[in-house]
């Protein structure tokens, strides 16, 4: 997992757009299962150089690109689309929304996602469990 925009924790540096693809090119070599690319800004962007995409990584890596952090249903599916990625990932989007699959697909709205605090935080099943299920019927009241 390379994370070429994150910002956590001071990451950041001002060849990150010329290192990130260095390093994808060299694990290339290794024969990957894959590479997981946290592409987005979600986390917050170091700002330190331009951002690096899954775009700029596929370039150097022949295996599949997995690509996650605020993706949305449209942005992953231009960048499945685009083949800069083989699969993407949906972490606070699933976490509330459990249906998500079903959500997207039918065009239903989403639950917005639960603060950092819940995600980041011992506090037990509140926040992963209990958020609801979409009903159908909601989708004919709003029209």
């Amino acid at each position: 997992r390379i994370s070429p925009n994150g910002a956590f924790g001071g990451m950041g540096s001002e060849d990150n757009d010329t290192m990130f693809p260095y390093v994808a090119e060299q694990l290339n070599k290794y024969g990957l299962a894959y590479l997981h690319v946290m592409d987005g800004h979600g986390f917050g962007f170091h700002g330190k150089t331009k951002s690096v995409s899954t775009s700029d990584i596929r370039k150097f890596f022949d295996g599949p690109i997995i690509a996650n952090v605020g993706l949305t249903r449209d942005t992953a599916e231009g960048m499945l689309r685009s083949g800069s990625v083989d699969l993407a990932a949906f972490g606070r989007p699933w976490i509330s929304n459990p249906d998500l699959v079903e959500r997207y697909k039918n065009d239903w709205p989403l639950n917005d996602s639960p603060p950092a605090s819940v995600w980041y935080s011992p506090i037990g099943a509140k926040g992963y469990t209990d958020y609801p299920f979409y009903k159908a019927d909601e989708k004919k009241e709003e029209l």
